[in-house]
């Protein structure tokens, strides 16, 4: 949830998601089992104890093995006809070919060697067939050719050597693909929940292939245990579409902008320049705040600040605050982000010093201090990073500009979008978020992810948005029950500032999955110059990339499970109002670009011409639109009904990529 000193609307939850994971697993499991190298007696190579594996290693994603089943029942048939290995090998072909080069992947499989329980050896029948590396993937293919199922499943074994095969630096993940329950000691339940106390930052995940319940739930524990997320797999119609939304989200690691730069304390801030920066702030009195100091470069100007930060630990809340003031001591403004308990998500905050709402003092000030902190009521011990973006806006040159638009009575006019969605996947950060043109999508979320996008907005014009979420279907409704978990859409501001609206039609919270379909709609005020006049619309005083975020709650129970949605949005109204500075002087932002513009851009556009019969272009029905939902009129077409769900093991195959990139908040 998002707070300020505004207002307090419902926020988003921020979470890195792995609804990818359950594909990629489910893919790469069929590289299960290769020939074990030679090395020890029960076939792991040298570098099983993890002491030299990816030890060095320099590469932004994280580290990562595959523990996959190779016991005879995965020559079972899988749910949409064909075995469970002909499937899973279709499938990681495709993976593997799409790992990204500097990704750093590992695979141990268990039961390849020894045939039963009561022979010799079964309960540590585990193998490192593929060494970790980034340049194995010739490798992994030929380890995919040679995968046969054969014996036992003793899974806590393998569990516990997978975590010496990556060692305990970085940031790592074990992706466990299984087709049923353990059938040798240790409990692997139990080894997972010792794994992630050990205090290194590990995680586990599941898929789980056509598993019966008992199974089922064997595994559900194995990843809540090891701080992970579990999977069901059992169709794989879906491939395709998975396979692209999957890649998508493995492309798109946290990122905090900016150039690093550490804050200073009150007695000595830290000199600061126009431009986006990065730190971290902690909670104890010696690491609460960070200052830091700028110095206007021209008289009358207004200094606009912006933070965007992460939350720290998922199961407490927390609070980041942006506080401006004079050297004599006068506030010039402050603002703040809140998160609650349920998971971790990024906090915005915006003031502008010198507009008219500050003080005398604040608009003339040769130098502004800035202060970054964290409220040490919390319980939280670690440091929360966060971007800091200054930049200095010069005095007009008197010219008559259309007054503030009214933030606090807006009609939502709903994004008229005819046409097929395109298939769109948002970034988990601001630094990530693709930019969208007018269009519908249509995307999936995970408990506890946060989905950003990018939409540019010029003086005159406004955003109008919506999500619209299906009735869960079956499969959907035995997970999330009557009513899943809450969902919330955003808008933040070029500066990283929550945009506040309030109206007619304008809905920011609901649900994100349940029994029946739901609507979150948002509409900004028009961007305008005299929007600054007041702390409430100050948010849509810029022109520049602003952020559309749609997020999902935690689930209660721990559980992961996709949920579909369709989002639209449109932006209305030509460019007109743009102020002219005194004495040509121009906005400072250090960069040459629009405020939030993309480090690296990536584009997404709705495709209304897509081809019938196209994989995934279907629309299964779902929610429509109708005179109550849409109060223009504006038929939006049925939405993905929870058939379209990546549950699927296979649906979702390159899902496991979603973890090689180091996306985790420590």
């Amino acid at each position: 949830m998002q707070h300020d000193h505004r207002t307090t609307p419902p926020g988003a939850t921020f979470v890195a998601t792995r609804a990818a994971l359950a594909a990629v697993a489910l893919s790469l499991a069929v590289v299960a089992a290769a020939p074990a190298h030679a090395g020890s007696q029960d076939g792991t190579t040298s570098t099983e104890s993890g002491a030299e594996t990816g030890a060095g290693t320099d590469t932004d994603y994280a580290r990562m093995v595959l523990v996959l089943d190779s016991s005879g029942s995965m020559a079972e048939p899988a749910g949409s006809g064909g075995t469970k290995i002909e499937a899973a090998k279709r499938a990681l072909g495709t993976v593997v070919d799409g790992l990204p080069d500097d990704a750093y992947v590992g695979l141990r499989v268990y039961g390849a060697k020894v045939f039963s329980r009561d022979q010799q050896g079964a309960c540590t029948d585990s193998q490192l067939v593929v060494d970790p590396a980034t340049d194995n993937r010739d490798e992994l293919r030929s380890a995919l050719q040679q995968y046969e199922p054969y014996g036992e499943t003793p899974i806590g074994y393998a569990l516990r050597q997978a975590a010496r095969d990556i060692g305990g630096e970085s940031t790592r993940s074990i992706v466990l693909v299984s087709d049923g329950i353990a059938t040798c000691e240790p409990d692997p339940c139990v080894v997972a929940g010792e794994l992630a106390q050990q205090g290194i930052d590990l995680q586990i995940d599941v898929v789980g292939l056509s598993v019966d319940a008992k199974a089922r739930a064997q595994l559900r524990c194995v990843a809540a245990k090891g701080n992970g997320t579990y999977y069901d797999a059992d169709d794989a119609d879906d491939i395709v579409e998975s396979l692209q939304t999957a890649t998508d989200r493995a492309l798109r690691p946290f990122a905090l902008e900016g150039t690093p730069l550490a804050g200073g304390d009150s007695a000595s801030p830290t000199p600061v320049e126009v431009g986006l920066w990065s730190d971290s702030v902690g909670t104890t009195s010696r690491t609460s705040e960070r200052w830091f100091s700028y110095t206007r470069t021209m008289p009358g100007s207004t200094v606009r600040v912006g933070i965007a930060s992460l939350g720290g630990d998922p199961e407490e809340w927390d609070t980041v605050q942006l506080a401006t003031s004079t050297p004599l001591g006068g506030t010039c403004g402050t603002d703040s982000g809140f998160k609650n308990i349920i998971s971790s998500e990024l906090l915005g905050a915006e003031v502008a010093v010198g507009a008219p709402q500050g003080s005398d003092d604040c608009a003339t000030s040769d130098e502004i201090l800035i202060s970054v902190s964290r409220s040490l009521g919390n319980l939280g011990r670690g440091k929360a990073p966060y971007s800091l973006q200054v930049a200095e806006e010069p005095p007009v040159d008197g010219t008559a500009l259309p007054e503030a638009d009214d933030w606090n009575g807006l009609v939502l006019d709903p994004p008229d979008v005819p046409g097929k969605p395109g298939r769109v996947d948002g970034g988990d950060s601001f630094a990530t978020a693709p930019v969208l043109t007018d269009g519908a999508y249509r995307g999936t979320i995970v408990p506890g992810e946060t989905q950003a996008f990018r939409v540019e907005l010029a003086y005159g014009q406004t955003l109008s948005a919506r999500v619209l979420v299906p009735p869960a279907g079956p499969a959907l409704r035995d997970e999330v029950g009557f009513q899943g978990p809450f969902g919330s859409l955003n808008v933040y501001s070029p500066m990283r500032g929550q945009v506040t609206m309030s109206g007619d039609g304008i809905k920011t919270t609901g649900f994100a999955a349940g029994s029946s379909s739901d609507v979150l709609g948002v509409q900004t005020p028009q961007v305008r110059y005299n929007n600054r006049d007041s702390s409430a619309s100050v948010g849509s005083s810029l022109p520049g990339y602003y952020y559309l975020v749609y997020a999902a709650d935690a689930d209660s129970s721990g559980r992961s499970y996709e949920m579909p949605f369709r989002l639209e949005m449109q932006v209305r109204g030509e460019e007109s109002g743009a102020p002219e500075y005194a004495d040509g002087q121009a906005l400072l932002t250090g960069s040459d670009g629009p405020l939030g513009e993309p480090v690296a851009t990536t584009e997404a556009t709705a495709d209304p011409s897509e081809p019938e019969g196209t994989a995934g272009s279907e629309e299964p029905d779902g929610v429509q639109s109708s005179a109550a939902d849409d109060p223009g009129g504006v038929s939006t077409g049925t939405l993905l009904a929870a058939g379209g769900l990546c549950a699927v093991a296979l649906g979702c195959v390159g899902v496991a990529l979603a973890l090689l990139r180091g996306r985790r908040r420590a």
